[in-house]
């Protein structure tokens, strides 16, 4: 009976043992998925970033490319300017020359050009229609020559106006081109300057989202490391548990073929005696597990 008594009180130690084991599993399971999810989670969200580090990459390239061909274009506008620019000066240089020279010849003009003309055709004609003494004629001729060469003045400072002109025109021309291409220069240089900046708020947001991908998956790896420790001290448990089920079985296996060794006997001495033996609920289900009823 005291026999009896122990074994069913270690068979219900086991069984608490393996409740118990079944709680601390569910518990353990729970745990486990919890982090699973949690770990799928940062997963995602280090995929994100990745991603995203991938596009702004992209587009940092992109506004390099288009920093690179702003710069070339300023480079070529600049060789143009200095281009332009130099024959402006060199535009200037003959203009103050001209300026220079008709001051001088002008500084040699005795006599308005229309009246020299006026002038000289009447001296001319006067010659031509009257007898004069011959010192007379001589004065009158030198007169002429004189004339003459006021006249010639006159001429070369025409043409040299002419051409002080057509360097003016020129030097308009040429700082309105200067001045066109300045403001092309300063239009390329404010899209630079806007650009560059996009290129290095961009850098500084690849290097942070980088940053918040590194964090997402080390929180990943904590949260997949924990679980995983979860999973194989849940295994550790199932195997424990599951031994302590087999212990069990084998012990309800044992009582029961006790039972029925026992069953079998009662029934073969009510047999012998002519007697009928009454059968429990448990022991006509024993005896139909077994395929004897």
């Amino acid at each position: 009976m005291t026999a009896k008594i122990s074994e069913a009180a270690e068979a219900g130690d086991l069984v608490k043992q393996i409740e118990s084991l079944g709680v601390e599993i569910a518990e353990l399971k729970e745990q486990r998925d919890k982090l699973n999810n949690e770990a799928r989670e940062w997963l995602r969200k280090g995929e994100s970033l990745v991603e995203e580090s991938r596009r702004l990459k992209q587009e940092t390239r992109s506004l390099r490319d288009e920093v690179r061909k702003l710069r070339d274009e300023a480079a070529r506008l600049k060789s143009e300017l200095s281009e332009v620019r130099g024959r402006l000066s060199e535009k200037c240089r003959l203009r103050d020359e001209l300026r220079s020279r008709i001051k001088e010849l002008r500084s040699k003009v005795s006599i308005p050009k229309e009246k020299a003309e006026k002038l000289f055709e009447e001296l001319e004609w006067h010659i031509q229609t009257n007898p004069l003494p011959a010192e007379e004629e001589r004065r009158l001729v030198e007169k002429i020559k004189n004339l003459e060469s006021q006249l010639d003045i006159h001429g070369r400072i025409e043409e040299l106006v002419e051409q002080l002109n057509r360097q003016r025109q020129d030097i308009q021309a040429l700082k309105e081109q200067a001045d066109r291409i300045k403001a092309e220069l300063d239009k390329i240089y404010g899209e630079l300057k806007e650009k560059i900046g996009r290129v290095e708020e961009l850098s500084k947001r690849v290097e942070a989202v980088e940053e918040e991908a590194k964090e997402a998956y080390r929180h990943f790896a904590e949260a997949k490391l924990s679980a995983d420790r979860l999973h194989s001290r849940i295994v550790e448990l199932l195997n424990k548990q599951r031994s302590l089920k087999d212990e069990l079985r084998k012990r309800r296996k044992g009582k029961e073929e006790e039972a029925l060794e026992r069953i079998l006997r009662e029934l073969e001495e009510a047999y012998r005696q002519g007697k009928k033996k009454k059968l429990t609920l448990e022991e006509f289900k024993l005896l139909m597990s077994r395929g004897l009823i």
